[in-house]
């Protein structure tokens, strides 16, 4: 979630890109933000959850991995990675209530997914923070990306071995 908030400054700082320029690719990437739910959703309608959930995982994870190698100059790198962050991120808006619905007790889903989308709130005000905090501390946003690498190799192995099959 984090990369969301931080796609300007990060187009600036590492990429090297004016302002302007940074700030147009974030209309670029809410197309992919946008995109991505509708796809999601039929994914989601048609294989398990946690299937979608590791495919994410991966692709957020090779996005981090582009941008901790991103240097001065390499915009198209930029937007490959940025791209694929919002499309996931936007793409979970339609994952989770369909994982949600799947993976617990029906009768109680408004509730279970209450609590899911909440985390998603404040997963997105506490990575952009944390990002921040880090770019404050080490001096670079590129540093940010190592957390958000590690954070995807958990939901890849939580996915895989947590996640309950769909009830038949």
């Amino acid at each position: 979630m984090s990369s969301i908030g931080i796609s300007s400054p990060v187009a600036q700082e590492i990429i090297n890109l004016d302002s302007n320029l940074a700030a147009a690719s974030v209309s670029l990437f809410a197309l992919f933000n946008g995109l991505s739910r509708p796809i999601f959703g039929w994914l989601t309608d048609r294989f398990q959850p946690r299937y979608i959930a590791v495919a994410s995982y991966v692709m957020i994870l090779i996005a981090t991995i582009m941008m901790m190698n991103a240097q001065s100059g390499q915009v198209i790198t930029y937007l490959i990675a940025f791209c694929i962050f919002w499309f996931c991120l936007g793409g979970w808006l339609a994952l989770a209530p369909t994982a949600t619905l799947k993976l617990f007790n029906s009768e109680n889903y408004a509730r279970n997914y209450g609590i899911v989308f909440t985390a998603y709130g404040i997963g997105a005000l506490l990575g952009t923070l944390t990002a921040g905090r880090i770019r404050d501390i080490f001096g670079s946003y590129t540093y940010a990306f190592y957390p958000m690498a590690l954070l995807a190799i958990i939901g890849i192995v939580v996915a895989i071995t947590t996640l309950k099959r769909d009830r038949a």
